[in-house]
């Protein structure tokens, strides 16, 4: 007679907890994210038109530049 144990399946899932914990850790991790972007787009908005031009960039697409790789533009 032969014996099996799936050790696979028996591994705990994360609690509701951790799992709060983890949405909470990201949306913070967002937040900082977004604040640092924030000094991105003031420090572009302080440029001249010709400055941002140089850049490649005009200034009412700014926004969109500094968070292209958010939405994939």
């Amino acid at each position: 007679m032969a014996f099996f144990t799936d050790t696979v399946s028996a591994q705990p899932q994360p609690g509701i907890l951790s799992k709060i914990g983890a949405t909470i850790a990201s949306a913070f991790s967002r937040i900082i994210e977004a604040q640092d972007r924030s000094d991105e787009v003031r420090r572009l908005n302080d440029m001249s038109d010709a400055q941002l031009a140089e850049l490649g960039i005009k200034r009412n697409e700014i926004v969109r530049h500094v968070f292209r790789d958010v939405y994939g533009i």
